[in-house]
This record gives structure tokens, C-alpha cells and sequence, in this order.
């Protein structure tokens, strides 16, 4: 079936109508609903039917099969689905080649763990807003794993091993970590000198690690570690290793301050905690927006030139 043919005659508005057509057509596909598609165009959902009404008479197909339930895309409406990704993405690319500096507007969303945003994140943000001033940044801090659909996000920085399959994921830099314990800590309990003294030691835990509590350091078997005090927030562990409470393992941006000052001692340097890889990563088969590449390559040159986050 021929989706698409050759109008010469077309006016200017029914271009501009059919952009905005094909645009509402792939946010609904993507949400399969029509009431959260109208939410994340932030548009009334009759508009949103209307539009994707108005396309299916333009192309004289249907494009999607509709219950009460559910939605789902015919075998046309796949076929047009990927052929206006590809041409929306053409298209957002075209006008950014020809603009002025800084031409590029729309939001952004994303999400990313807590202290890496609070650290390393919000000033990237900052310096790619002021090269791309008309781009707003919508940016949902989690140290739990959104989903990328349901939230309705462009793409996310994650920490660790991604499970998602469905998600592409691209490596953009490493979490190294560190183990600390505060001074008065260390006077009352004494100093590890490898990491089977740990099991003498109060280990705090992060409840979100998939390991659980054996810490792989250095190039030595993993060591089974237990303690009294566990959370699901690195500054919560940050608080606890400073409160006196123990010994604590998470990413060196998290501390690096704190050891700066002396008010964390690093343990063990010989033995480091295993490093963690980052990811960008973004929903398989969706359209991607050119603000949305601009703001993406951003982010993964930024994290190339950091020497906290770079991988080796």
C-alpha cells in the first residue's frame, strides 16, 4: 500500500495541519490511549481524536483499531507509524541545519538519580540552556527507575546494569565509588585493613543495590557485609556514614566533598568498590525530537570531558 504520494499543489496550512497530524498520530500510538496522549500534548482528547480522524481520511486508511479498552496500530498504521518517525525526524533536523543559533525550542523531559542531578546534572542543564535558550527542561529526579512511556519522558540517566530490553541504552560514562566511614567512627571502632575486617563493621546499606549487601572490592571474592542501619537514598547513606553510624559505600561524587574536608576518611583505597556503569537511555522505536538529540549529545559530551565520570 502506498502511504504517501507526491501532492505539488498542496497549500501551506494543510502541510503545517499534517505535521501536526502525524505528530498527535505518534504520541497516541506510543501511549496506546488517547486520554493519556492528550495529556502529554496537553491537549483536549476530542482535538487529539479529531486530528488522528482527520489524518486516517487524508490517507484514506485506518490506522488504528479501537476498542473500549485498548488501542492498537493496523498493519497500515505500523507501516505509517515508522515511515513519520523517520520523517518528522527529517524534518526537525532540517529546520535546526537552516536556524539562527539557539533556534531550537520545545521541552525536554528526562530523569535522573538524585545526587548525580544535584552534582554533575543541573549545571550540564545549565550551560546547554544558555547555547539553546528556547528549549525548557523538564527534569524528574529519582534514584527509582521510572518508566519512560507511563511517565511520559524523553530519555533518562541511569546507574547501573539496565534490565529494560526494550529501552536502548547507550553507555555514557562510569560511577566510581568509594567506601567511607566518618573519623569518630573510625577512633571508636578502628580502621579495616582489608575487607574480611569488615564483617566486624557496621555496614550501611543501599536498599536499591542489586547486590544487596556483598561489596565487590578490588579484585577480591565478594564479601558478605551486615549492619543496622539501611535506606533507599544515597544521601540518606551519606548522612548516616557522617552521623558516626558506619560504613558506607556509594558513588565518589556523593562524598568528594566531604573527603575534601575530612569529614569522611575514604577505607581501603587498595580495595575500591566495583564501578557502575551510566546510561543514556531512551524508549525503543520512538520519534526523536531534534531539541531532544541536541539536549542528548549534550549530556554525553559532557560526561566524556569530566574525569569523575568519563569511562576509562
Amino acid at each position: 500500500m502506498v502511504l504517501y504520494q507526491h501532492r505539488p499543489f498542496v497549500q501551506e496550512n494543510k502541510v503545517n495541519d499534517l505535521t501536526g497530524w502525524m505528530r498527535t498520530f505518534i504520541t497516541v500510538a506510543d501511549a496506546a490511549s488517547f486520554s493519556r496522549a492528550a495529556a502529554r500534548l496537553e491537549l483536549p482528547q476530542s482535538t487529539v481524536s479529531r486530528q488522528v480522524g482527520a489524518l486516517e481520511r487524508h490517507l484514506g486508511a485506518a490506522l488504528l483499531k479501537r476498542t473500549t479498552r485498548s488501542i492498537a496500530l493496523t498493519s497500515e498504521g505500523q507501516a505509517y507509524y515508522e515511515a513519520a518517525l523517520r520523517a518528522l525526524a527529517a524534518i526537525d533536523e532540517a529546520e535546526a541545519a537552516v536556524g539562527v543559533h539557539g533556534s531550537l525550542s520545545g521541552q525536554v523531559r528526562l530523569t535522573a538519580p538524585l545526587t548525580l542531578a544535584q552534582s554533575r546534572v543541573i549545571a550540564m542543564l545549565g550551560d546547554f540552556q544558555r547555547v539553546q535558550p528556547r528549549i525548557e527542561v523538564d527534569l524528574r529526579v529519582s534514584d527509582h527507575a521510572l518508566n519512560l512511556v507511563s511517565d511520559n519522558l524523553d530519555f533518562a540517566i541511569r546507574v547501573g546494569v539496565i534490565g529494560d530490553s526494550r529501552s536502548i541504552a547507550r553507555r555514557i560514562g562510569v560511577c566510581r565509588r568509594a567506601m567511607v566511614a566518618s573519623p569518630a567512627y573510625l577512633d571508636e571502632y578502628g580502621l579495616p585493613h582489608r575487607p574480611a575486617d569488615l564483617a566486624a563493621h557496621n555496614c550501611l546499606s543501599y536498599s536499591l543495590l542489586a547486590s544487596g549487601n556483598k561489596w565487590a572490592l578490588g579484585t577480591e571474592p565478594p564479601v558478605e557485609v551486615s549492619g543496622t542501619f539501611r535506606a533507599d537514598s544515597p544521601d540518606a547513606l551519606r548522612a548516616g556514614a557522617l552521623a558516626g553510624i558506619g560504613i558506607a559505600v556509594n558513588a565518589r561524587w556523593l562524598f568528594e566533598d566531604d573527603l575534601a574536608s575530612g569529614r569522611l576518611i575514604e577505607i581501603l583505597p587498595e580495595y575500591p568498590p566495583a564501578d557502575m556503569p551510566i546510561h543514556l537511555v531512551m524508549p525503543a522505536g520512538r520519534y526523536i525530537a531534534a531539541r531532544v538529540r541536541a539536549l542528548a549529545d549534550h549530556l554525553i559530551a559532557a560526561f566524556a570531558a569530566d574525569p569523575l565520570l568519563r569511562s576509562a
